[in-house]
């Protein structure tokens, strides 16, 4: 029964000891660190372990007039070696910072959850120590500088005092603010250091300043241009949308009236396939004829490289034709009206002229003679003669002349 009681317990201990361990090992892991003191480190500020982000600061209390913080780590950084320090860096130039965690070697012993580990924080600048780093010409021109202020607020004691006791709290805010950049001196001369890396910068780059200044105000010019484009835009868009919604109104009688012709054309479209299937010896005949025709587009292709000068040319020729042509626009229409009688008499030229015998070609001269030939009495005709010098279009054969219209000579 002994035997039976002990196993028991032995197994109820073992089984607290696992499941303690088992908490312990899947609880949070927690360290703490104790810091001068907190400035610019809040609750939930991130905490790195060898340059990882790895936590966060859980808590921030104050012991004795020192801050100690409680940090929760992700379980894949811990547990912690003897040997581990905390230091408090700048996350940024100005403003908040973070904890970055160095963990001890490996081989050291581990730190449980809950243990304490060494911090270490930059000390302020004391102004003391600022005024002994300055050379004796510089210490010389602060007394006189001094001096002058003593002189100044002489017999203004209690104004200045008055003055103080209302400025207190701006003055303790003031305070603050000086501690701190004390404090960040390494943020703050990086900080002026890097500004004047980029006023230098800007001094080398006046000109092209410059050149980016004149070319955003040409920039915001053309904005204002394409902005009151936009605006007329927008004025004339109501009347677009009208019309729009017009046309949008027609669509739905314009599908009904298209649905008849598509049903329409359901048969011949079901045609179509049998339509291409006899197309396709003849498309395989017409593929020597496309080989035929390469020699011809390549000689279409040289022709149209040819092209360009031709216009060019053309350009400068056209031009000259068309006022010429222009020019000739009034002869010509002079001229349209006495055209069958053009073509009679060249009619009757080539064939009095087309007379052939083995000598060659001969022309056929008729010549008839009356009372009008003999020119007796100049400028009196014979009775029953008549002279007209310049005949009417038709006139000759009763057959005036009309255009399309039926309208005759003017």
């Amino acid at each position: 029964m002994r035997r039976i009681l002990a196993a028991v317990v032995g197994a109820l201990l073992l089984l607290a000891t696992t499941a303690a361990g088992v908490i312990t090992f899947n609880g949070p892991y927690r360290v703490e660190v104790v810091l001068d003191n907190a400035a610019n480190l809040i609750e939930g500020s991130l905490v790195k372990v060898n340059g990882f982000d790895a936590g966060r600061i859980e808590a921030l209390d104050v012991v004795d007039g020192r801050a100690r913080l409680t940090l929760v780590l992700d379980r894949e950084f811990a547990p912690l070696h003897d040997g581990a320090t905390v230091t408090v860096i700048w996350k940024a130039l100005l403003g908040e910072r973070l904890v970055n965690l160095t963990d001890g070697p490996a081989s050291n012993a581990e730190i449980p959850s809950g243990g304490m580990i060494t911090g270490a924080q930059p000390a302020p600048v004391e102004l003391d120590t600022v005024l002994a780093a300055l050379d004796e010409p510089t210490r010389e021109e602060v007394n006189a500088l001094i001096r002058s202020l003593e002189e100044t607020l002489d017999g203004s004691e209690p104004d200045l005092n008055a003055t103080l006791r209302t400025a207190g709290p701006a003055v303790g805010a003031l305070g603050d603010v000086l501690r701190g950049l004390g404090t960040d001196g390494e943020a703050v001369r990086q900080l002026v250091t890097r500004l004047n890396e980029t006023m230098e910068i800007l001094a080398r780059r006046d000109g092209e300043v410059s050149r980016v200044v004149d070319q955003l105000g040409g920039a915001v010019d053309r904005i204002v241009d394409q902005r009151e484009a936009l605006g007329g835009t927008l004025t004339e868009l109501p009347g677009t949308l009208r019309q729009a919604r017009t046309t949008l109104d027609g669509v739905p009688g314009t599908v009904e009236e298209v649905t008849p012709l598509l049903d329409a054309l359901a048969p011949a479209t079901e045609r179509l396939p049998g339509v291409a299937a006899d197309l396709r010896p003849l498309l395989a005949d017409l593929r020597p004829a496309v080989a035929d025709l390469r020699p011809t587009l390549d000689s279409a292709s040289e022709l149209l490289q040819l092209t360009p000068g031709l216009l060019d040319s053309g350009s400068v020729t056209v031009p000259a034709l068309d006022e010429t042509f222009t020019g000739l626009t009034p002869a010509l229409d002079f001229l349209r009206p006495y055209s069958p009688e053009l073509a009679g008499f060249l009619t009757n030229w080539n064939s009095a002229n087309g007379n052939f015998d083995r000598n060659g070609h001969y022309a056929r001269i008729y010549v008839t003679a009356g009372a009008e030939n003999v020119n007796v009495n100049p400028g009196v005709l014979p009775p029953g003669t008549t002279k007209n010098l310049a005949p009417l279009p038709g006139e000759l054969v009763d057959q005036p002349w009309t255009d399309a219209f039926g309208e005759g000579m003017r």
